[in-house]
């Protein structure tokens, strides 16, 4: 018996102590977390100072970032290689990095782990290649291009025509907004930091796919973000015209898009004639439902009030059989 209490004793010192020593490392482990956390915001405190006088020409590293992540090991499209050589082509001094899949998942779990759960977590393979470009210029700089951009003159020609102060580009969209397609910024800037510590406040279901994509991490996050953001002063707005037509260009994309952002972007793009028409259209066919509906209501309750009468002359004539039969019982 008491040999029994010593183990019993014993296999209960050994829980607690393990039980302690897990807590002990997984508090360890919270405050590596939030040190790092600290020291990424000292860091970008103090380049916030160092950026405003600076020139995005001297300082932006040059290096070329895109990205392929698909969870159905589907290859690169063959109409995107002309878009993707034409980087290499007009940037020689550039290094050039093509991220996977593998490599992002290698690149969070080794340098921003505390994200990891919410990279992995995201339903669809744009949310995660628009979080991981965010992060990757973050950590290393440079340009972030999408695989359907063509480059039709170098990067440093424009890099040359923006004053000094400005360390991030982002270009400008239609119908309104901002582009991730293409983002040119210096290292650790400030903007992109508030920015991925918005990622998992966003990250949620907005109804439909395109919808979900475009706000938890997409052009409409970063629009919205930059909305919010209070140094302005630091970020170069590109303007549509030079985007599209003078420095880059486009190629067929959109691959990312479903059923319901073709269906918003088809909806848009209808001219106000074609609004009008459309609108004449829906309205008529809705007062024809409507009268239609009406007829058949009408319809419907004459059949019914038809055939209550029926079942109630049905019921009289029983009931006059029945009366008849009952008088005749009587007479015999």
């Amino acid at each position: 018996m008491l040999l029994r209490k010593k183990i019993s004793n014993c296999n209960r010192w050994t829980i607690s102590t393990t039980i302690a020593v897990l807590f002990l490392l997984e508090l360890c482990i919270m405050c590596c977390w939030l040190l790092q956390l600290s020291t990424e915001h000292v860091q970008t405190i103090e380049d916030q100072g160092r950026i405003r006088n600076v020139s995005l020409k001297d300082v932006m590293p040059k290096r070329i970032h895109q990205i392929w992540t698909t969870t159905t090991n589907q290859a690169i499209p063959a109409r995107w290689d002309a878009s993707r050589k034409s980087w290499e082509i007009k940037n020689g001094n550039y290094v050039f990095t093509l991220w996977t899949d593998s490599m992002l998942n290698e690149f969070f779990a080794k340098e921003y782990h505390w994200f990891l759960g919410t990279y992995k977590s995201y339903y669809y393979d744009v949310q995660r290649a628009d979080a991981a470009r965010l992060f990757l210029l973050y950590h290393f700089g440079g340009v972030y291009s999408d695989m359907d951009i063509v480059c039709r003159r170098p990067i440093d020609e424009l890099l040359a025509e923006v004053k000094p102060g400005k360390t991030i580009i982002i270009p400008a969209t239609k119908p309104f907004g901002l582009a991730t397609d293409v983002i040119l910024v210096i290292k650790r800037h400030p903007f992109l930091w508030s920015a991925i510590l918005s990622l998992k406040s966003t990250n949620r279901w907005y109804g439909i796919p395109y919808l979900t994509e475009m706000l938890s991490t997409g052009p409409l996050f970063l629009t919205e973000h930059y909305r919010q953001y209070s140094g302005k002063e630091s970020v170069f707005i590109l303007p549509e015209q030079l985007y599209t037509r003078t420095y880059f260009g486009h190629v067929r994309g959109e691959s990312w898009h479903k059923w319901d952002g073709r269906l918003i972007w088809w909806l848009w793009t209808r001219s106000w004639k074609q609004w009008a028409i459309g609108a004449m259209i829906f309205f008529a066919s809705l007062a024809l439902f409507c009268v239609f509906l009406m007829l058949m209501t009408k319809c419907f309750i004459r059949y019914k009030n038809s055939k209550v009468c029926h079942t109630a002359l049905l019921l009289a004539e029983k009931c006059r059989i029945r009366r008849a039969r009952t008088s005749k019982t009587h007479e015999y």
